[in-house]
């Protein structure tokens, strides 16, 4: 207001309103540039709050292919090592897997997980989602006959693959038969490329989860780029639990999978055999 003397004065209660008003501005401009990444607080060295911009985040916070994979790698080993599970010896003591030991001129093992690198596996369903304690709590073992025709896969089957109470789900045994009668086709068709044209199962008797299961495959008959499949389920009696029947077509569109023949020396490899 003015004076007698023409002159503007405040009044305590006038400079009052314009100092809250201004603190309001600032308050608010604060809260903006945080909600919007533009200001973050920190801690410095001895522990006290400060306040950093975020001009230099985009550059602070890249991070290289390596270090990701790095990092990735990383997170896999601890959840590995928090899932306790079987061990393999305890599949290899089964009547089946004795079996193709002792006959090492005809059997040879071979990895059931392909490709064997952590990070690849746990993108996949059956060697990321359902390798798992209380699912398949170990890796399946596999042997392959010298002919490359036949193929048995004993495995463990755990309490969280139930659909009825400690009944294994169907499906679960239907993705199994799918994984598993793929390798007779995988073995045998051109370019060594298998992908499933239909499966056909017929479910005999209730498959009792938390025990060893054995799965027997072998390639009924091969036709140019089809090949049918047949595979049998059986509990670690030798009880026929489920029976499949699959047909496995090489598409002639080379470029919808990648051939694959390259790989099929290096599964073998993988562990020591006659053949």
């Amino acid at each position: 207001m003015l004076n007698s003397k023409g002159k503007y004065v405040f009044s305590r209660s006038m400079l009052a309103v314009w100092a809250g008003g201004y603190i309001l501005v600032g308050i608010s401009s604060t809260l903006v540039a945080v909600s919007q990444g533009w200001l973050r607080f920190a801690n410095d060295a001895d522990g006290k709050p400060a306040v950093e911009d975020g001009s230099n985040d985009t550059e602070s916070s890249e991070m290289t292919d390596a270090e990701m994979h790095k990092l990735l790698e990383d997170q896999v080993d601890v959840i590995d090592a928090k899932l306790p599970r079987m061990t393999d010896a305890e599949l290899l003591q089964s009547t089946a897997a004795r079996e193709c030991l002792d006959n090492p001129d005809e059997w040879k093992r071979v990895p059931f997980f392909w490709p064997r690198s952590d990070i690849k596996r746990k993108s996949a369903f059956v060697p990321g989602t359902m390798y798992a304690e209380n699912k398949l709590s170990v890796e399946p073992v596999v042997f392959m006959n010298r002919d490359r025709k036949q193929f048995v896969v004993i495995t463990h089957i755990g309490k969280e693959m139930c659909g009825h109470d400690d009944i294994v789900h169907g499906g679960v045994q239907a993705t199994l038969f799918d994984e598993i009668t793929a390798r007779p086709a995988f073995w045998n068709l051109p370019r060594n490329v298998a992908l499933t044209a239909s499966l056909k199962i017929a479910y005999h008797k209730p498959a009792i989860a938390d025990q060893i299961f054995v799965f027997r495959t072998h390639l009924a008959k091969m036709e140019g780029r089809k090949a049918e499949i047949a595979a049998q389920l059986e509990d670690s009696q030798g009880n026929l639990l489920s029976e499949a029947e699959a047909l496995y077509i090489s598409p002639k569109n080379a470029t919808l999978v990648q051939d694959q023949t390259s790989q099929v020396e290096k599964i073998e490899n993988v562990f020591p055999g006659n053949f």
